[in-house]
């Protein structure tokens, strides 16, 4: 038997400025990352990380990217905070919280080279791993777009949410299974290449989520606008 479909909050002015904000820090993390594949073509996209974008000569825009990326989480989770109603969605909000902090390390420490050891880490590097171990992304957009899409509001952007939500947790399952045992990487190791298929997916769907939060309260705005209206002329 199907659950029944509940009613959503309306978008607060609040959540929105927060949704924008998502909307904002997710294109410009996407162009700045853009940017570095043409700025910094010496790691290759399809074997070296994301990350060691920040050891090259304007390393300092991936650290950027990263403190974005951060921001766009938090704001999609502040955003659709209201819009929760189900354990799963709770949980889905936990795990989006966890991962924005872990992300937010990953942008204050600096990752070393793909062909330093685990054993010869600094303690940036360590750090580093640590908050890229704790981006759980795709298990929070999964659980949120089941407990958004129980809402009547959110059910026109249900597809959209669970294909990103999904090709976001098909990419983080081949990026983990592309890690070698021994920690040793090389061109024909294609973890970069499913690394960035797992950030493309991710920031589509916080793109999403902030877009339509967006959409809703132009519409809640537009509502209010015509019973306003209508009150008036009845009166």
């Amino acid at each position: 038997m199907a659950k029944p479909l509940i009613t959503a909050t309306p978008v607060s002015a609040n959540a929105s400025k927060f949704a924008f904000g998502s909307v904002f820090c997710g294109t410009l993390f996407v162009l700045i990352l853009a940017s570095l594949h043409v700025l910094e073509p010496e790691f290759d996209p399809t074997w070296r990380f994301v990350s060691e974008y920040a050891l090259g000569s304007v390393g300092w825009l991936m650290q950027v990217a990263f403190a974005l990326l951060a921001a766009a989480q938090i704001g999609v989770a502040i955003a659709v905070f209201p819009q929760i109603r189900s354990i799963t969605g709770y949980i889905g909000l936990a795990i989006l919280g966890i991962s924005a902090a872990g992300v937010l390390i990953a942008a204050i420490f600096v990752t070393d080279p793909i062909s330093v050891s685990p054993e010869n880490a600094t303690f940036s590097g360590k750090l580093h791993s640590i908050g890229a171990t704790l981006d759980y992304t795709p298990v929070a957009a999964l659980l949120l777009s089941l407990a958004l899409t129980r809402s009547e509001a959110w059910r026109p952007v249900r597809r959209r949410l669970l294909i990103s939500a999904g090709i976001a947790l098909a990419a983080m399952v081949a990026f983990v299974l592309h890690i070698p045992q021994d920690g040793q990487f090389g061109p024909d190791i294609l973890a970069g290449l499913f690394g960035r298929f797992l950030i493309v997916a991710d920031i589509a769907w916080l793109l999403i989520v902030g877009m339509h939060a967006l959409k809703l309260r132009k519409q809640g705005g537009h509502n209010r606008a015509s019973n306003v209206d209508t009150d008036g002329r009845r009166s």
